[in-house]
Parts: C-alpha cells; structure tokens; sequence
C-alpha cells in the first residue's frame, strides 16, 4: 500500500569570504539507516568568531556532538524526534558552559530538525529561517500564529520552535552575513517566486560578481513523496528437526530458490533459535499478526528460517578486509620471528596511512565531479537564456560557472572552462587586445590623480569623480551625490547635488552624471533631473566603476572581480568591446584616463596597460 510522505530536498549554500578568525561551516544529516531516517533530519549551521587562539575547532565540536546526540541508542529506541532534539540541546549547553567561562568568542548555531510535516527550530546567537508558503514569506522566528514556542531545554539556547510543515513548503535557513542581509530583498523576490535551482544559481552568482561576499545556509524544499512499504518476511522459530522431518517440509512445501536451506548441525540451530529476536521492528502491526498457512494440516511444524548469511555463496571483500586481515595477525605475533613481526607492523602502518589518503581522494573527485557538473549545467541554461534574449542573466550563470570552476586544474574542468570562455566572449565582443607592462608608466601618479591630495582623508569614496576643478562623490548608501565645488584649489565645503531614483554603485561625470545602478541599469542626468536611461544587460559587481569624459563617446565599465573592463556606446548603452584582463593576475585598481587608455595596477605592483 502506497505511503505519502513529506521528505526534504536540501541545497547547502556555502561560500566563503576569507574574513579571519571567522569560520563557519554546514551540516546536513538525513540518517543513514530506516531507524535514523524515521527520527528525521537535522541541519547544524554554526559560526564562531575569535579574538585570540584558533577556535576553529569549535564548529566541528559542536556538529559532531550534535549528531552523536540527535541519533543516540536512546532515541533511536524512543524514535520520539523532540525529545531527541531536546536532548541535544542539552548535551550542546553542558559542553558549550565550560568555553563560555573560559574562551574569548562569539557563537552562532542554528539547529533545524525535520521529521516528516514537523519541524523543531533552536538558536544561540544570530540566525534566521525564512518560510515561502503560497507566495508569502514567513519569518518563522517570529511569526506566533503558525509556530510554536517551548522552553524544554533552554539554558544557553532560545525556546524550541515548533510547528507543521506542508507539501511545496520551501525553507530558508541561514547565519545572517552582512552580505546577505543587505541583499535580502532581493533573496526574497528569488525565494519566493523560484525553485530550488535557480535560487542557488542566484546565490552563486552574487558570489562570482560581488567581492568578499560570504553565505552560510541551506535551502530546504519540502516534497512529497511515494512510499511503496516491504512486506517484512514472516517470523519463524527454528525447530531442532530430524533429516526425517526436513524432508518431509521440503516435499510439501512450494517450489521456490528460497525454500532451500543450507544444511547445518542441531547445535547451531539451537543457538539460532536462542538468538532468534522476539519482534520484529521494521514490522507494521497487521504483519506481525500474519500467519504463514500450510496446504497440508498435517504440517504442524513452522518451516525453518532462512538465515540470509546461509544463502551466501562466496564472501566479498570489503573496503577494510585488508586491514582486518593485518590485525587478525596480531593475535600470532608472540609465535613468529622479529622479521616477520616488523613486516606487519610495517603493512599495518601502510594501510592505516593509505585509508585516509584514499578517502579525501575520492571525496574530492566527487567535489570535483559535481563542480564539473554544475558548470555544465550554467552553461546550458545560459545558452537558453540567450535564447531567449537574456543577456545579463547569461552572463551571470556564465561567470559564476568560471568562478565555480577557479580551483579546479584537471582536463574536465579545463574543456568546460574553454566552452564557457568562448561563449563569454562572443557575448562580450572580447577585443584582441591584451594589457602589457608598461615599464614607463609611474603607477603613484596615475592612480593618486583621481582623488586630489587636498581632499585625502575627506573624500576617499571609490566612487569620486574629478571634473572641471570639482569633486563628485557617491554617498555610502549609493542614493545620494555629493559635491565639492573647486576641490583642486583645496576647498573642502561638502553640498548635496542631489538624490538618485535607484541605488548606484558607480557614477561617472562628463557634464552630465551617469549613474550605474545594481541592476545594471546606466541612470543620465543632467542639472539633477534624469535625461536618459538605458538598460547596459550586465550586472555589475559590488566594487565596479564606470568612467568617461567629456569628449568620449564611451562608457567603461571596470570589473576587477571577473578581470574586465566593458566598453559602452554612450548615447545607446551598446556594448561596443570588452578587454581581458586576466594576464595582469591579481588586479589592485583599475582606471580609464580621458583618452581611453586602460591601466591597471596588479598586486605586484607593475603597471599595465591597454591604448
């Protein structure tokens, strides 16, 4: 009989920023035996932040005892999924109380169980879990009508949060990162109105295009499933039967493989009998009272139980026999000489090296594997949003796919680098031309012009802009201009010259300003009323700047995270060309000079340039 159930599809959302003395770190565990997948889920998300000493440590220490608990001997006998999550709130508060007497630090963990429709929410410090259930967002934490408070447990962690989930219920559990929160809304939008996939694709994307961005979370969509339940195999007693009697069962009974049984002594099935169990657990209770009917009455005797290590014919080797074989031996070292001691010993030492060895090798060639495979799948669905006329939205699952791809150097990841390469550049009118070394070029004067040393420690915004002896500089918050009138005759009087319509990231000044704003949109204006507007089909990363000037017809787009510089028609917003800078390495800064050359400032500190 079919069975519905509701399970969770999970999506780790893991990108690191390199912030030090911050780690943190994701654990899904969904149970990997029928007793731990019926007690259910749990998601640990865990961030530690320290002063002094490395703490580190202290994520795993938590995951790992928070697992052990949850899927105790204890609960799996009780299979009762709140108390074993109470229990592990406990354990987690008796190990944490000694490091918060003794230990400099700032703790966050966000516990999620799911069993079936229930969930179980617990927190110490910062974390949120958002819920999308019929086009609403739901900020569970503090929502009281749909979910539940308890306090079993409490000490160092909130309440136990509690309440019922539904089919197509998504879930969105994360630590709250300053690169997340102040992109929420926009999360939002994605969470609510994409699946799964495309809210990952969205989360990888901001973390190709935006630098020093960082997420810690999981995705959980709720889907229901069929559950086609085994018949559990009849429970039988083994009589202690004469050859005599077996023969008989075996004449009467159907002809079947599994009726065979392996012949075996009247002692050792004695001591099955002895060790045979008195219920079985994976049983439903209209099988345990089954009964197996004999077509002859005469057969009063239950037929023998077949014991499944009886129908095994040859013994496999598995992935420990090696080892297993080595310690056997050393039951027989005080019979065998030093030299064939020490060759043990040595073969032992081998292989508990190798083990190890070989277990992150694979585990990585899975990682591998998968990056692989997710890139290829960005390229695909990159080319059918171009398709459909989608350029930026195929630019940006194009580059998070290379960003994905960064670490990897084997010839897979090589061919699908290549592919994704090509297809960026046609789309981006990739130029030939390459930035060389200028050996002429002194790099304090070109990138020191653009702020002048009267206003240093005044204005220093990545965003300010010199034109006609004043200063323009875009506000933290990128909906306000400000301006400094004669700022190269060493005036530091600050005005506001205006609001903006949408929040920018760069502007550029050639009498008119230009505005570019997150969503890639080139904002004209000019005595501080909009002129002009034009869509520039690309999202610009967090750290971009666009430069023109009075007598360009151009608009540059400076990319420093994906090693570009676009070049815009300024009356259309066209893409007219676009440079590589890959060959710089790790790029400082980047600065377009009113003639339009391009220089760039590499980590070394050489100069480059493109004219």
């Amino acid at each position: 009989m079919e069975k519905m159930t509701l399970k969770p599809a999970v999506k780790e959302l893991f990108y690191k920023n390199g912030e030090e003395n911050v780690y943190f770190d994701i654990l899904s565990c969904q149970g990997s035996t029928n007793q731990e997948k019926n007690l259910g889920s749990l998601f640990i998300i865990s961030q530690v932040k320290y002063s002094t000493g490395d703490l580190s440590y202290m994520v795993s220490l938590i995951s790992s005892l928070a697992k052990r608990e949850f899927y105790s001997a204890t609960s799996l006998q009780e299979q009762n999924p709140k108390e074993a999550f109470s229990r592990t709130l406990k354990k987690l508060n008796e190990v944490l109380e000694e490091f918060f007497q003794n230990k400099d630090f700032k703790l966050n963990i966000g516990l999620v169980g799911i069993t079936g429709e229930n969930i179980f929410i617990s927190r110490l410090g910062k974390f949120k879990i958002n819920l999308a259930r019929n086009d609403q967002l739901i900020d569970i934490l503090n929502n009281v009508d749909l979910f539940n408070k308890d306090t079993a447990g409490e000490k160092q962690f909130s309440n136990i949060i509690s309440g019922r989930l539904q089919q197509n219920d998504k879930l969105f559990a994360f630590f709250p990162t300053r690169s997340v929160t102040s992109r929420e809304k926009q999360l939002n939008d994605v969470f609510l109105k994409e699946g799964q996939e495309e809210f990952q694709q969205k989360i990888a994307t901001l973390a190709a295009n935006v630098s020093n961005f960082s997420c810690c979370g999981v995705h959980i969509d709720m889907r229901q499933l069929k559950e086609i339940p085994l018949r559990p195999a009849p429970k039988y007693s083994i009589p202690i039967a004469t050859p005599a009697s077996t023969a008989s069962v075996r004449s009467k009974a159907e002809p079947s493989p599994l009726n065979v049984v392996a012949p075996q002594s009247i002692k050792s099935q004695a001591r099955d009998e002895k060790m045979k169990p008195e219920e079985d657990e994976e049983s439903s209770p209209e099988s345990d009272e089954a009964e197996v009917e004999s077509d002859d009455e005469s057969l009063s005797a239950e037929q023998p139980r077949i014991i499944p290590a009886e129908l095994s014919v040859t013994k496999r080797d598995g992935f420990f026999t090696p080892l297993a074989t080595q310690l056997s031996k050393l039951r027989f070292l005080n019979r065998i000489g030093n030299k064939a001691r020490l060759g043990v010993f040595i073969s032992l030492a081998a292989i508990v090296i190798a083990i190890p060895i070989l277990l992150i090798f694979l585990r990585g060639g899975d990682q591998s594997k998968n990056t692989i495979n997710l890139a290829n799948d960005n390229l695909k669905l990159a080319q059918s949003r171009l398709s459909q006329n989608d350029v930026k939205d195929a630019r940006s699952l194009l580059q998070a796919a290379l960003f994905n791809l960064s670490n990897l150097s084997d010839k897979k990841a090589g061919d699908v680098r290549n592919q994704i390469n090509q297809v960026l550049a046609d789309l981006n009118h990739a130029s030939d031309k390459q930035p060389v070394v200028d050996e002429t070029a002194d790099g304090s004067k070109i990138f020191a012009s653009i702020i002048p040393k009267a206003l240093i420690g005044v204005a220093t915004d990545k965003n300010s802009v010199l034109y006609e002896d004043n200063l323009y500089v875009l506000a933290e918050t990128g909906m306000t201009i400000y301006k400094y009138a004669d700022a190269t005759s060493g005036k530091t009087a600050q005005t506001v010259w205006g609001s903006l319509e949408s929040r920018a990231v760069a502007i550029a000044v050639d009498g008119d300003i230009y505005a570019l704003t997150e969503g890639g949109k080139l904002l004209k204006y000019f005595k501080g009323k909009k002129s002009g507007e034009f869509d520039l089909q690309i999202t610009p990363p967090a750290d971009g700047r666009i430069f023109t000037a009075k007598d360009s017809a151009f608009i540059y787009l400076a990319d420093k995270t994906n090693k570009k510089v676009y070049v815009f028609d300024k009356s259309n917003g066209e893409l007219k060309t676009s440079y590589d800078l890959s060959p710089a390495g790790q790029i400082q800064d980047i600065f377009v000079s009113p003639a339009g050359t391009v220089w760039i400032l590499s980590a070394d500190n050489k100069v480059w340039s493109i004219k």
